[in-house]
C-alpha cells in the first residue's frame, strides 16, 4: 500500500502519552461501554487529541450511530456548536442535550454562513472523494476521517483507495442485494403511479457503493489539500499497560486528519 503525507502536524510521542493519561479519565466516562461497529479507544483518542489541538467553535459530524462521538466531541470542546447529521438518527443510545440533530444528508445541508474554523468529523462510511469535493464547495477546510480503509478493504471508497488508484469493489451479500432491489423496485413502482412523486434515489446510491478505478481523484485531491496526516497506531507507540481489551487496543482504521486550501 503507497503511504501519502503532505505536511504532516509535528505530533511528538511524548504529547501523545501525555495527552493518553488525561484521556484515559474520560474514557472511563463513556455512555457506550461496548461500541461494536462504532468509535472506540484508539480512534476516540485520535479525535480527542485533534479536537483539543484546533479547537474549532463548530463541529459537523456525519455518521452518528449510536451517539459515541457526539458525547465525545462535547466532553472534548464542551463551549464548541455541534450539528449530528445522520439519515437514521433511531440507532442513538445517547442522545446530547448540546447538539442539534439532522437527519437531512451533510451534502443538502445549509452551511452558506459557517465560522472559518469549522471541523467537519465524517464516520457515514459515504465515499470520500464525494465529501471533500462537498466540503471544499462548503468552504470547510478542517477534516477527520474518522475512517480511512486502506487496499481491498472497507465497504466504501476511501482517500487510501484513491491514493492507490484501485477503486473500490463493494462485496455485496445476495440478502444486501434482494433487499436493494425491493428498495428500487418500491420507488420504482411509486414513481409509475404517481407523477409527481420524487425518486429517492440516494436510497439506492447509499447501498451500491461499488467505484470504478480513476488515477485522475488523486492528482485532483492532492491538489486541494494542505495537509494530511493519518494518526499513528497507538500499539505501536504505547509504553504502558492501560488496562484494554485486545478489542479494544487493535480497533485502528488509519483515522485521518486532513486540511484543505
Amino acid at each position: 500500500m503507497n503511504i501519502f503525507k503532505k505536511n504532516s502536524p509535528q505530533w511528538e510521542k511524548s504529547e501523545i502519552l501525555r495527552e493518553i493519561k488525561e484521556f484515559r479519565n474520560l474514557y472511563e466516562k463513556r455512555p457506550i461501554k461496548n461500541n461494536k461497529h462504532g468509535m472506540q479507544f484508539q480512534h476516540m483518542f485520535a479525535t480527542y487529541f485533534i479536537l483539543k489541538k484546533f479547537k474549532p467553535s463548530f463541529v459537523i459530524e456525519s455518521g452518528v450511530y449510536r451517539g459515541q462521538s457526539t458525547w465525545l466531541i462535547e466532553n472534548t470542546l464542551p463551549n464548541t456548536k455541534i450539528l449530528s447529521i445522520d439519515i437514521d438518527l433511531s440507532q442513538r443510545v445517547y442522545i446530547s442535550n448540546k447538539a442539534e440533530y439532522s437527519n437531512i444528508d451533510f451534502k443538502d445541508q445549509n452551511f452558506s454562513n459557517l465560522p472559518e474554523d469549522t471541523l467537519v468529523f465524517l464516520d457515514d462510511h459515504v465515499n470520500h472523494y464525494e465529501r471533500l469535493k462537498q466540503a471544499k464547495f462548503f468552504n470547510i477546510k478542517k477534516i477527520i476521517l474518522e475512517d480511512n480503509y486502506p487496499d481491498e478493504k472497507g465497504d466504501f471508497y476511501t482517500i487510501n483507495h484513491a491514493i492507490n488508484k484501485k477503486g473500490f469493489n463493494h462485496n455485496y451479500t445476495k440478502s444486501s442485494l434482494f433487499k436493494t432491489f425491493l428498495i428500487f423496485s418500491n420507488e420504482f413502482l411509486k414513481k409509475l403511479f404517481f407523477k409527481k412523486y420524487i425518486f429517492k434515489l440516494e436510497k439506492i446510491k447509499s447501498r451500491l457503493r461499488d467505484y470504478p478505478p480513476n488515477e485522475n481523484d488523486f492528482k485532483n485531491i492532492e491538489k486541494n489539500i494542505k495537509t494530511y496526516s493519518e494518526f499513528p497506531n497507538l500499539t505501536n507507540i504505547i509504553d504502558q499497560n492501560l488496562n484494554l481489551s485486545k478489542e479494544e487496543l487493535e480497533s485502528y482504521n488509519h483515522l485521518t486528519y486532513i486540511e484543505l486550501y
